[in-house]
């Protein structure tokens, strides 16, 4: 009987649905639980499962397939380590955080990505992303090519990370040159024919921003092919 109820409720912790966005200060170790709200596909207007605040570190934690919502937003420096998207809804994290805030990546995955991973929003900010593992994705990583009072620099850099097939967009990576947004790659892992770093004129909000074209080794693109492994 005790043995039962023991695992009800390790079962009842291990798969966590919340109605609203979970906010995260200090450090929230999940142990491994999948955590979830809704899915209202690429609309833009949806709430995160979790919002960390400057400072705060979300770990060990599954977003839940069909209720991953806009994934996890951090509003300041913060850390996610071993967080895994099974099946992204609009972006799997968004980096909100202004000058001189990092949000460090660390470990985990993602899967399912109509558009992008990595949504890049906070102006003077960095995304450093090491570890990481994406499958069947739009791009790995954009720096928001037409927010409102759109501007930069933004930075980002990859390493020892693997895309395990060719992104949809064809592109690791975007990031808008006009705005001195810098990338720097020093290890990834790409399916043949994927461009990695492409170049972009970042906007305003109400235009689209236009593709500029792939980069190497250039003050915006940071990367030679010795960085990168095609497989």
């Amino acid at each position: 009987m005790y043995s039962k109820l023991l695992l009800g409720l390790v079962l009842t912790i291990s798969a966590l649905s919340v109605s609203a966005t979970t906010t995260i200060s200090g450090t929230k170790d999940y142990g491994g639980a999948t955590v979830g709200t809704s899915c209202d596909g690429q609309s833009e207007s949806q709430s995160p499962v979790f919002l960390i605040k400057d400072g705060g570190t979300l770990k060990n934690v599954v977003i839940k397939k069909g209720a991953a919502a806009d994934g996890v937003h951090c509003a300041g420096s913060c850390t996610l380590s071993n967080v895994k998207w099974p099946d992204v809804c609009e972006d799997a994290a968004t980096m909100k955080g202004g000058s001189g805030k990092t949000m460090t990546v660390t470990g985990g995955s993602a899967a399912n990505a109509a558009d992008k991973v990595f949504q890049h929003n906070g102006i003077g900010s960095t995304v450093k992303i090491s570890g990481f593992t994406a499958t069947s994705i739009g791009k790995l990583y954009r720096s928001c090519g037409n927010c409102s009072s759109n501007g930069g620099p933004r930075k980002v850099t990859i390493s020892s990370t693997t895309i395990t097939n060719k992104p949809s967009s064809g592109t690791v990576l975007g990031i808008n040159s006009n705005f001195g947004d810098v990338a720097t790659v020093s290890s990834i892992t790409v399916p043949s024919g994927t461009k990695v770093c492409v170049t972009y004129k970042g906007v305003q909000k109400g235009s689209e921003s236009p593709k500029i074209g792939e980069e190497w080794n250039t003050a915006n693109c940071k990367l030679t092919k010795s960085n990168v492994t095609y497989k």
